[in-house]
């Protein structure tokens, strides 16, 4: 009876692996939504810093943000409870989700991320028709249209400017104090 040595059972890229590699060709662990990720890549302020750290990302040809830092700013000032915003993130436009503003609290960091508009100043919505009360949320501001790829909400350049910083920015301050009750 011959025994085999353990090192030959193993094939050749098995015995090179590392202790704690993740296998299957990733490079990194799958986490969902990488929510983990978004939190963790913003850094509690520190006393020296001025508050809101505004963080903007270059968005892609087709999208824009109709709103500067300073005018985020001069909103968050005269907001009550905007002081417990950290963080303003223009973050560029992500296909996966349809999302337009996102509030995330965690380790120090409160962080409203506001995404871009299309520049023809549309907001791609879905195939379904909106509901009644997102219709009555975007009505002071935009107009629901459908097209031949789905329904949308059509702003004017100042009414998306309104838009944001009337109606999203105040909604992500709300959102955040709600969070930071919890």
């Amino acid at each position: 009876m011959s025994t085999q040595n353990k090192s030959n059972k193993r094939t050749a890229w098995k015995k090179n692996r590392e202790f704690g590699d993740i296998m299957g060709g990733r490079c990194r662990r799958r986490l969902d939504g990488n929510v983990f990720i978004r939190l963790h890549s913003f850094h509690r302020p520190t006393e020296f810093d001025e508050l809101p750290i505004i963080v903007a990302d270059n968005p892609s040809r087709d999208y824009y943000f109709p709103v500067s830092p300073d005018e985020i700013k001069a909103t968050l000032a005269n907001l009550p409870d905007s002081c417990i915003v950290t963080h303003v993130w223009l973050r560029k436009h992500n296909k996966k989700n349809n999302l337009i503003i996102d509030s995330i609290k965690g380790s120090g960091v409160y962080l409203i991320t506001l995404y871009p508009l299309l520049k023809d100043q549309r907001r791609y919505w879905g195939k379904k028709k909106p509901e009644d009360k997102t219709i009555r949320w975007y009505s002071p501001y935009a107009h629901v249209t459908e097209m031949e790829d789905g329904w949308y909400f059509v702003f004017t350049e100042s009414s998306a400017k309104d838009f944001y910083l009337e109606k999203l920015i105040p909604s992500g301050v709300e959102d955040l104090t709600e969070l930071s009750r919890m």
